[in-house]
């Protein structure tokens, strides 16, 4: 979850306009890498950060979705 609201950070757009995504590299040492501008690919594991966040509705803001993330991390573990 870290790494998703950190790369969002870097990404400089809000995030329901980030088109940036991560690649999973090593699901259990926490290793992702950038591939920028890029859609869901689950079968390269790859992630849009857009699909790993839901709307807060106290702000209103797009955060990093725990839910989703650990939906994910399952798949692995």
């Amino acid at each position: 979850m870290a790494y998703v609201r950190s790369a969002l950070r870097d990404s400089g757009e809000a995030a329901d306009y980030c088109r940036m995504a991560v690649r999973i590299v090593d699901a259990r040492n926490l290793l992702f890498c950038s591939v920028g501008a890029c859609s869901t690919d689950e079968t390269e594991d790859i992630y849009a950060l857009r699909d790993l966040c839901c709307i807060d509705e106290e702000t209103m803001e797009f955060v990093p979705d725990r839910g989703r993330i650990e939906s994910v991390a399952r798949n692995y573990f």
